[in-house]
């Protein structure tokens, strides 16, 4: 009997993985365009195609899933590159993401709401701001982790939340380049 139970629990397994993939996508997909606020339980499971119970089953309430969707924030591995190159590459992935729903959408419409704002803070500081100062180190690294996130938050939403008329072509080009510079004298300017 045990030998026919043991080939179920990696399939029930698979599945939780699975549905738990489904509501997170669905909810990131809600909450960038239409924020916290206006976005229901229900809207999510049924965009996942999953029963409303199981969202409170694996997230327990709306706000706990906000925040597991603020999850993808992660700026570590863009730490283990060549310094020398951050600028350039941090950009790269920002021009290489696809047009998924971002990060910064759900935090942005949902700010109005204080715990969903308060959790999109939270984030903020401890999936970026953090441990981009202490990569960045002396001097003054929480402060240059700070200059950057205004620097990349103002491009990407003039870029994709807002975008300004005329960015694209020549002029994107142009943006991303300085973009990239801007970045990397932040990074050089602790460099001895």
């Amino acid at each position: 009997m045990s030998d026919s139970s043991e080939p179920k629990r990696p399939a029930r397994q698979r599945d939780a993985e699975r549905t738990r993939a489904a509501i997170l996508t669905a909810a990131r997909t809600l909450f960038s365009t239409r924020g916290f606020a206006q976005t229901g339980v229900r809207e999510v499971a049924e965009l996942a195609g999953v029963n409303s119970a199981l969202v409170g089953r694996y997230f327990g309430s709306k706000q706990g899933l906000f925040r597991a969707t603020l999850e993808v924030i992660d700026i570590t591995p863009a730490l283990h590159g060549d310094r020398r190159r951050f600028g350039r590459d941090m950009v790269g992935a920002f021009f290489d993401t696809p047009e998924a729903p971002g990060p910064l959408a759900m935090m942005l419409l949902s700010a109005a709401d204080p715990e969903a704002h308060a959790a999109s803070v939270e984030s903020l500081q401890k999936k970026v701001i953090t441990p981009l100062a202490r990569w960045l180190g002396p001097p003054d690294g929480e402060g240059r982790a700070i200059r950057l996130s205004i620097l990349w938050n103002g491009f990407l939403t003039s870029w994709k939340l807002l975008p300004l008329q005329g960015l694209s072509g020549a002029r994107l080009t142009a943006t991303r380049r300085w973009l990239e510079a801007e970045t990397q004298a932040i990074v050089d300017e602790g460099a001895v």
